[in-house]
């Protein structure tokens, strides 16, 4: 069995991150799997917490953390109920902390016998497309990943009504899974479009010095194979796996069964070859 260690890693704005790190039974010189959720995401969502029980026992440590503005707290770990921080997100704020943790994780390299030389950043969807950004201005990253990632931060809006949203300065966004309406202020697109040339997921792609694993279903519906696609033309050495008959969560709902589905054991297997290889 692996340790599990909660920590609390400072961020932004004199916030705590609250992580999970799982250490396996090596402990020298082990590779680190940063994970990064994504939108209307946390991180004890669905299999996220499971991605230990493959990678572990393989000696590879597992990092897991929510950011500070997602909506869930550490009282209440896997509901929405502080919508109050989810609007108040920005893509700023979520860079900032994705760069504290790995710094964390690269100063603590002796305390938990990580290899600093091998951390692993990747990420879900809008996690996705924010590990790699965060990894191509990071000069502590080995490898990254990207499952069922966002080409274009602004595509998650595709359908909104920009005038309205600025108009009345919150954007309400439906979760399906809860039935909640999660509101997001006029501020997070603003943010987007002072930082476009600097948050640009697909020039970021491109300008990657390291290995980058994309893995999509291709029946996602919420984020299309496309965009990873697009991303793979944008850096010759990326590989893309075209994962069949997968969603965009890999078939694995929230909470995950007890028997993780044909899908997302293949998403972690394939994910697992590409760090220890």
């Amino acid at each position: 069995m692996a340790e599990k260690i909660h920590l609390e890693i400072p961020g932004a704005d004199n916030q705590q991150i609250h992580a999970h790190l799982f250490l396996p039974e090596m402990e020298i010189d082990v590779p680190v799997f940063i994970f990064c959720h994504g939108f209307k995401g946390f991180r004890d969502w669905g299999f996220f917490p499971r991605i230990a029980d493959c990678f572990c026992p393989e000696n590879v440590a597992v990092l897991t953390f929510n950011h500070t503005f997602n909506g869930v707290d550490e009282a209440h770990p896997t509901d929405f109920n502080r919508l109050d921080l989810f609007a108040q997100n920005t893509v700023t704020r979520e860079l900032s902390e994705i760069h504290s943790v790995i710094n964390w994780v690269h100063s603590q390299a002796e305390t938990f016998g990580f290899d600093p030389d091998k951390i692993i950043l990747g990420g879900h969807s809008r996690g996705g497309a924010n590990a790699i950004v965060a990894a191509s201005t990071s000069k502590f990253i080995s490898k990254v990943f990207a499952w069922a990632p966002v080409a274009h931060y602004a595509s998650m809006f595709a359908s909104a009504d920009l005038k309205k949203w600025e108009k009345e300065g919150v954007l309400m966004i439906p979760n399906v899974r809860t039935a909640q309406q999660m509101p997001l202020n006029y501020a997070y697109w603003q943010d987007l479009i002072v930082n476009a040339e600097k948050y640009n997921v697909m020039e970021a792609a491109g300008s990657l010095q390291i290995p980058l694993l994309l893995i999509h279903g291709q029946n996602d519906k919420s984020v299309p194979v496309v965009h990873s696609e697009k991303l793979y033309d944008e850096c010759w050495h990326a590989f893309l796996v075209k994962m069949e008959n997968a969603d965009h969560t890999f078939n694995t709902p929230h909470p995950a069964p007890a028997a993780l589905c044909d899908q997302t054991v293949e998403l972690l297997n394939n994910t697992l070859e590409f760090i220890l290889d």
